[in-house]
Parts: structure tokens; sequence; C-alpha cells
């Protein structure tokens, strides 16, 4: 088995003109965007860099130890760029119309990068979902409302497109892949006509009215979808396009990395079907959010991760950790909630411990099978007071 390093080692030496462009150099280019290209990569109109230059400047300003500390989902990123900047393929590719906006007060997280191939196309990666509380919940956001990346993510294709004529590919991972989709969808039919494909690796999908306009209608045909096994983001919400299933060397939710995929050769590794955990979310998001109005939604995951924001942690990564501390500040905010959604609030909550329970060792799923002893009693609890009258 090998993964995405392995294949920049192995085939990187390989240009565009001898091994044209394939699926796996979308997830590259798609999650090289992850990136903190701050200082490095020109914004708009302010000219561009190559990948090789790019790398050299990145690692300049960041020390192997920093690197190393940095424990969040995206830390792969610095090793692909490294990759990308040594290999024949990539090296010489151009970086340009760098953009970075984060915005707690507005729950944005949005930033793209777009990347010029030797093979005389341009890919446009937009960044996906880090492990922040924020970045996942403007992913269920997405099932309630046009979030404010989406709007940016059609402005930033429209702007950096326009006045040429040169073939693009569009891609992202998590809600990169979504952003692809919607910029996409959103562009008028010249620009359309140059898209050679849209590339959503483990990204949302959308409301199934969204899927049924016209303008959803005119892409499908480009969209190239691929999932983990044990898919949960890429599932979320509903999906025009049959996805590809890739084998991942991990299990559960860490399976959502994408240098845990596994790769033969030049191609994704595929297997038949989702796994058990992954098509339970499934059943059970379609099933809620099926029951709810637009309004009823957003009450739900604002509630949902009010309960996740309690623990005191930043990111997900850090709830797999989290201590008897934050497990008491969920239980207690758990027991506030007493409108329709808590029930829901609760057992997605339990869903999210249980899975982090079959990823971890000895140790921590001692800890983990504690919070989860303690959540679930609270959820007993919880259930048996009735609210008091207003």
């Amino acid at each position: 088995m090998s993964n995405l390093l392995d294949y920049l080692a192995w085939r990187g030496d390989l240009s565009l003109e001898r091994d044209p462009f394939n699926s796996v150099d979308a997830l590259l280019l798609s999650t090289l965007s992850y990136v903190d290209f701050e200082g490095i990569v020109p914004p708009e109109g302010k000219g561009r860099i190559t990948i090789g230059e790019a790398s050299e400047k990145f690692f300049s300003m960041h020390s192997e130890e920093e690197l190393a500390a940095d424990k969040s989902f995206i830390n792969f990123a610095p090793s692909l760029l490294r990759g990308l900047a040594g290999s024949d393929r990539f090296k010489g590719a151009y970086l340009q119309n760098y953009i970075n906006d984060t915005d707690i007060s507005r729950e944005i997280q949005f930033s793209a990068v777009e990347i010029d191939i030797s093979d005389g196309t341009a890919f446009v990666s937009f960044r996906g979902t880090d492990d922040t509380i924020i970045g996942w919940k403007e992913d269920f956001n997405l099932s309630y409302t046009t979030v404010p990346a989406e709007t940016e993510s059609a402005k930033y294709l429209k702007a950096v497109m326009k006045g040429r004529d040169n073939k693009v590919r569009i891609g992202g991972h998590s809600k990169g892949g979504h952003l692809a989709i919607y910029a996409a969808a959103e562009a008028d039919e010249k620009l359309i006509s140059r898209i050679e494909n849209i590339y959503n690796f483990d990204g949302p999908g959308f409301n199934g009215d969204e899927m049924e306009s016209p303008r959803f209608r005119a892409i499908q045909p480009k969209i190239i979808k691929l999932i983990p096994e044990c898919s949960i983001v890429g599932r979320l919400l509903n999906n025009s396009t049959e996805p590809i299933i890739v084998k991942s060397s991990e299990t559960g939710i860490l399976q959502h990395n994408p240098l845990t995929w596994q790769l033969e050769g030049k191609a994704f590794e595929t297997c038949d079907f989702t796994d058990r955990i992954s098509d339970l979310f499934d059943e059970t998001m379609t099933k809620w959010l099926d029951e709810m109005n637009f309004e009823e939604r957003k009450i739900f995951v604002d509630e949902l991760f009010s309960v996740f924001e309690a623990s005191g942690c930043e990111n997900l990564s850090m709830m797999t950790k989290v201590g008897m501390k934050g497990t008491k500040a969920m239980i207690e905010r758990m027991r506030q909630i007493r409108n329709d959604s808590g029930a829901k609030v609760r057992t997605l909550v339990k869903m999210f411990f249980v899975n982090v329970n079959e990823l971890r060792g000895i140790a921590a799923r001692e800890m983990i099978e504690e919070n989860t002893r303690l959540l679930t009693a609270a959820a007993s609890k919880i259930k048996s007071v009735k609210p008091k009258d207003s």
C-alpha cells in the first residue's frame, strides 16, 4: 500500500506530458491549499511564485520544531508541499491569487489558491475544514443556509478566471470540495464550458432542492467525488454524484485525513461499500434533517456545537482527550437543552465518543469509556426531567 507522499516519491519524475493529470494529482493540489501561504504566495493580481520557490520560502519561515509541534488535523500539509516541490511533475507549477479569510465573529473560514500547471490548465484549490470547532460548525450550517465561504468561493472563481480562456479544474478536500461545486454552479455558461472537472474529496453535499436546479444539473457530469470507507463529512446532506469509495490505512473519523488514503500506482485503491459507522451517521442525519425545517436545523446545529464548545476544546482532535472538567461542562450544557433538538444532540455527542473509542489505544479507551458512561448517564437524567412551565 502507498499514500500521497509515496506517489510523489515514485512518480514525481514523470511530467504531465508523459503521464497526464489524474485524480491523485487533483487530491494533491486540493490539499495544497491547507498550507499557510500568508506572505509567500501573492494575492489576486499581485504576481506569482513557483511551488519550488514557495516551499523554500515556507521552510525558511517555519522551523521543523514548530511544524512538529502542530497537532492539528492538517499538519500533513507542509510535507505535501515539500513533496510537490521535490517533484519534476509539479515543482515548476505557479501559485497565485492567494486568499485567506478567517473570522470567528462571521463564522467564516475561506482560503483558496490558483495553481497553473505545465499542461496549460489552471487548478483552483479551495481550502477545506480543519478540525476547529468553528470549521466543523460551518459544515453543519450548510444544512440550513448559504454560508459566507460559499458566497466567497463563487466570487473568487469568477474574479481569477475573468478575461481568460484556458481550461480550468476545480477541487477541494472536505468543505473545499463542497465549495468547488458551489463556485462552479454559480459560474456563467462560458466559464462552465472551460471547466474540465470538479473534484470533491470527502466534502459535504447540498440540500435536495439545490441539486434540482438547472445550474447544478449543468455541472453534474463534471463532478468527481471520492470518500473513504468511514466517511462522515462527505455524507453530510445529499449528493448527486455516486462517490468512489477509497480504502484508508486508518479507522473511523481519522480516515478523513487524505494522507491515509491508499493508492495502487497512480490510482486510488477502492472498495465497494462504506462501513457501518458511516452508514449509521448517514441514515441518522438524513432522517433527522428530513424531519426538520431550516429554522429547526439552525437550532439543532447551534445546540450541538454549544455542547462541544462547552468542553473548552478548540478543535475536535482535542476532544478525543477531553478530561473530567470538560466532560462535566458538556453534561451541564446538555442538561440545559430542553427543546426538541435535545435528544438528537445527545445522540450525536454519544456517537462521537463511541467513534473515538474505536480509534484509540487501551489507556485512551478507558478514559473515553468513562466519558461515554458519564454522558450516557446524564442523557438518561435529562430525559427524565420535564421542562418547567414557562
